[in-house]
């Protein structure tokens, strides 16, 4: 039933086209036609479609008493596997994540396939303006995607109607002496002095065998063994820590370009935006090391991360 009504909510209230919900609920579009069509024979369409809240209030409430977060954000899934509810997740946050941003702030943008899904969904706000952008973290390979912190950040000046800066290095370099000689250089360290200027920040939250590294064969198979070793369980903006959200001491520790944990830990407001329960060790120990103050996810990953620190 939530499945159809959110269909037809979309269709009929937010005037999106059925190839656009088909891609958001990671359907067929012939589905949602006949998703519509149920809609209408069963009385859920009539002069208005009936009011349907996407958000599971009961875990947003756990969820912000249980680690303190100034903000969360709990995304029904309607039984949808984890894997399909990405876009899910990103359509229907979006409404609440644009009213934090405000007209004169300094936004941090990392990368990461949920974000890209929120950051995809954002609308303008006439009464927001004079945003700037700042790119929290470098490539992680030589062609940037639409995931990628590069893309993400533009995207939101773009929305905002703003201005953009992009650290034009690589995530990671071959040793320490290279990423000194990176940050050495004029223009990363002008968007380095910004990053403690930062109002708002939005992370993606990645573990070891589940992020953007692993899918672009920056991590291999020994890569994260030894990160194992060294007791890390996530990892944010290129930077790996561990059930503490303490940043592991490990030789990546010193090749990586972007913001550092501490610096995150600073800032008024971090946005941590992920789904499923696949990362659930990394979000709890981001939310324990008070990586980040705020959360969007789904209603199945919330009930594993609470689960889990009911039973550490």
């Amino acid at each position: 039933m939530n499945l159809v009504t959110s269909a037809a909510r979309m269709y009929y209230v937010d005037g999106r086209d059925q190839q656009e919900i088909a891609a958001i609920l990671t359907v067929s579009r012939s589905t949602v036609s006949r998703l519509l069509t149920s809609a209408r024979e069963r009385g859920i369409v009539r002069i208005s479609v009936d009011e349907y809240d996407p958000f599971d209030r009961w875990l947003e409430s756990r969820l912000t008493d249980r680690f303190g977060l100034h903000h969360a954000v709990v995304v029904r899934t309607m039984g949808r596997p984890t894997e399909n509810i990405r876009g899910l997740v990103g359509y229907f946050a979006a409404p609440a994540i644009s009213g934090l941003v405000h007209s004169g702030m300094t936004l941090g943008v990392a990368g990461g396939r949920t974000l890209s899904g929120l950051v995809g969904f954002l609308r303008p706000r006439p009464e927001v303006s004079n945003v700037t952008a700042v790119q929290l973290m470098g490539y992680i390979g030589p062609t940037a995607t639409g995931i990628d912190a590069p893309e993400l950040s533009r995207a939101l000046a773009d929305r905002f109607g703003g201005t953009f800066y992009t650290l034009t290095a690589p995530a990671f370099v071959q040793d320490a002496p290279a990423r000194d000689m990176l940050l050495a250089h004029e223009h990363i360290r002008q968007v380095w002095g910004l990053f403690d200027s930062l109002d708002l920040a939005f992370v993606g939250i990645g573990s070891l065998d589940e992020s953007a590294f692993v899918e672009r064969d920056m991590l291999g198979p020994s890569d994260r063994a030894r990160l194992r070793d060294a007791g890390a369980v996530g990892e944010i903006c290129g930077r790996f820590f561990d059930r503490d959200g303490r940043e592991c001491a490990t030789e990546y520790r010193d090749r990586v370009l972007s913001i550092d944990l501490d610096a995150l830990r600073r800032r008024p407001d971090v946005v941590g935006v992920t789904n499923g329960p696949r990362r659930t060790a990394a979000v709890r120990a981001a939310l324990r090391g008070g990586l980040i103050t705020s959360l969007v996810i789904d209603d199945v990953g919330a009930v594993a991360v609470l689960a889990a620190d009911d039973d550490a």
